[in-house]
């Protein structure tokens, strides 16, 4: 079992595809979502490391085999101040940020990393991009030399600061029973969405919900219960992860990516390295609401060379990389070849 500690009393699992064929190969530093722990990814790992290349999924805190949070910091989740959890989530990425420096150090990792954050892992990769500012001058040196790219799969809005209009998602939703809310969750995420036109912002008309779920299909389908049970943990969602989509959260993690995107001494500091928008146009519609907000964000902060680039996959849903982990592969290569 693969573990590090960036810190006396933090401890991250992650699992590792391995030494690649090549000696120059690209490490994809990728961390997972709500209830879906890296467990999400065993499929893509394998043809990762056939397309000479290493991948290592981490399991955030509260997820199997990591530390979990301290009932102070579990608090702060739950009723702290907004200045308490923007020390919570900026020292998370910190956390991140060591780790991911510590394996670069004793995996001999080469030069060539690109982070991801999938889902609501996002916010948790931009509070990596912008914790830079207080590490020591040699992490940041080497972080600084090593990552060369970051994307963002499909984060869904609820974790980027958008205020939004009322949207369904079952986590939220009060006509549910609180222990019925994540089961449903698990199946509504996971479902191709049939929306219109996406390219017209802002129109709510075009999205689908996914409240009548008759016409749709799962990646899950042909899973049992206890097969879902070894890729999923529904304890963390109601202990911290929903907090982070709900509109308390809402201010802190709008600074968050501000600071990780738009602030020029984050983005110096990180060389301004390229950081892609990457979606599927069959995932959740938050997903999509959040392109359109980071649209907006390019736009309005009118840089001649954007915060953020975007790419869109044809035909995928939110699980692209549990049905068709070589499309997922040639994908994210696209998005990061060459280094």
């Amino acid at each position: 079992m693969p573990t590090h500690s960036p810190a006396d009393d933090i401890q991250f699992y992650y699992a590792d595809n391995g030494l690649p064929s090549i000696s120059d190969y690209t490490t994809y530093f990728i961390v997972h979502g709500h209830s879906y722990h890296a467990g999400i990814f065993q499929r893509l790992l394998p043809v990762a490391h056939q397309h000479s290349h290493r991948m290592i999924a981490i399991n955030r805190r509260e997820y199997p085999n990591s530390t979990p949070y301290t009932a102070a910091e579990l608090s702060i989740f739950a009723q702290g101040s907004d200045e308490a959890r923007s020390r919570l989530l900026l020292g998370e990425g910190t956390h991140l940020a060591l780790l991911l420096d510590g394996l670069i150090q004793s995996l001999s990792l080469p030069p060539k990393i690109v982070i991801i954050g999938w889902s609501l892992g996002t916010i948790f990769t931009l509070s990596m991009l912008a914790s830079i500012t207080s590490l020591s001058p040699s992490v940041q040196a080497r972080l600084r030399g090593s990552v060369k790219k970051m994307i963002m799969w499909e984060p869904p809005a609820h974790c980027l600061g958008v205020k939004l209009p009322p949207t369904y998602i079952p986590l939220l939703d009060e006509n549910l029973a609180p222990d019925v809310r994540p089961l449903v969750f698990r199946k509504w995420v996971a479902l191709h969405f049939h929306h219109g036109d996406l390219s017209l912002r802002h129109d709510m008309s075009q999205i689908d919900q996914g409240n009548d779920n008759t016409r749709r299909t799962s990646p899950f389908d042909a899973n049992s219960p206890e097969e879902l049970d070894t890729l999923t943990d529904l304890r963390p969602g109601a202990r911290c992860d929903n907090y982070l989509i709900a509109p308390t959260f809402m201010h802190v993690e709008r600074s968050i990516v501000y600071k990780a995107l738009f602030d020029s001494t984050t983005r110096s500091t990180w060389s301004g390295m390229d950081v892609w928008h990457l979606v599927g146009d069959r995932a959740t519609h938050t997903v999509h609401m959040a392109t359109w907000y980071l649209k907006d964000q390019v736009e309005l902060a009118g840089a001649p060379h954007p915060a953020i680039l975007f790419a869109e996959d044809s035909g995928a849903s939110h699980f692209y990389m549990w049905e068709d982990p070589e499309g997922a592969m040639k994908k994210l290569e696209s998005l990061t070849h060459p280094l």
